[in-house]
């Protein structure tokens, strides 16, 4: 079978296997513009204020240590002309694809592990773009925190061939699971992140972070115009807690220095960040502390 039609087979099997909608309330903030002088702020209190539900967690969000505001914000519009449309519509992307993703554990895969290393890798892109001045910080966190999404609807949808796979991957650590993938399937998780970022009509750019996010050489060879993407796949590279060693260590160190030459050890500052702040965002995702933080894999 080629991958084109293994794609095609993909494409159907996610498409007929009852996925989920994405919530209307998320739909009508996703498709505003970023921008707040195109968008009334009413445009985007208006369907998020309709949903009792997100709005108790986006004022959440708003009131938590991560903005550090002084006072207490009481409603939606405050909180959008005080950090801004583009945060807020990320934060109610995030709840809305976690609200999509089955939480249950299957065989050896457990879905808590891969939502812990998703938030490290989404914090360490943000704060590693942030420190390098480039690019879009929050959109490179809605990328690499969603680049696995995929994994546990295929687990869902395709649990009889899916699951083993994944079995055999956690007593051979050395294995990538998108080679498996390909081997067993002829497509990967980042080809159905695809499938899943149209049919729940994701921004155009985060479908193009989670598709792309396996594909290391050509992202950093694309580093300049498109660091978001570069990001997002070097930290598809961080180490998994769900295993002891950090496999992929000298791939991950060669392509930092390729796009950070001379700074190949900044990303141990990046991970002691990402070690502190991790309670702060994992609370307002509901995502429980890893076991073992992730600066102790640079020594490891």
């Amino acid at each position: 079978m080629s991958n084109e039609s293994a794609r095609e087979e993909l494409r159907k099997i996610l498409i007929t296997g009852q996925l989920p909608a994405m919530p209307h309330s998320a739909l009508s903030v996703l498709k505003l513009d970023n921008d707040l002088t195109k968008v009334n702020i009413d445009d985007l209190a208006r369907p998020i204020e309709a949903d009792p539900g997100l709005a108790a967690q986006v004022l959440k969000f708003l009131n938590s240590s991560a903005f550090g505001f002084q006072s207490t914000i009481s409603n939606i519009r405050q909180g959008v002309a005080l950090v801004g449309i583009r945060i807020v519509k990320n934060f109610v992307l995030w709840k809305a694809v976690f609200s999509l993703i089955p939480k249950s554990r299957t065989g050896s895969f457990d879905v808590g592990m891969l939502w812990q290393d998703s938030l490290r890798r989404a914090m360490f892109s943000r704060f590693l773009l942030l420190e390098a001045k480039r690019g879009d910080a929050e959109m490179a966190f809605a990328g690499a925190l969603l680049q696995d999404m995929a994994i546990p609807l295929l687990l869902k949808v395709k649990g009889a061939d899916y699951s083993p796979m994944l079995d055999s991957l956690m007593k051979n650590t050395t294995a990538r699971l998108s080679e498996l993938e390909e081997e067993f399937f002829g497509w990967n998780h980042a080809d159905a992140s695809f499938v899943l970022g149209q049919y729940w009509k994701l921004p155009e750019m985060l479908v193009d972070l989670t598709s792309n996010h396996l594909k290391i050489k050509e992202t950093l060879a694309d580093f300049s115009q498109h660091p978001e993407r570069a990001v997002v796949a070097l930290s598809s590279l961080l180490p998994s807690v769900a295993h002891a060693e950090w496999d992929d260590r000298k791939l991950f160190t060669s392509s930092f220095e390729a796009c950070f030459p001379g700074k190949s050890r900044l990303f141990a500052s990046l991970f002691d960040r990402v070690d502190r702040e991790f309670d702060q965002y994992a609370a307002l995702l509901q995502i429980a502390p890893p076991k073992q933080s992730l600066f102790t894999y640079i020594d490891g």
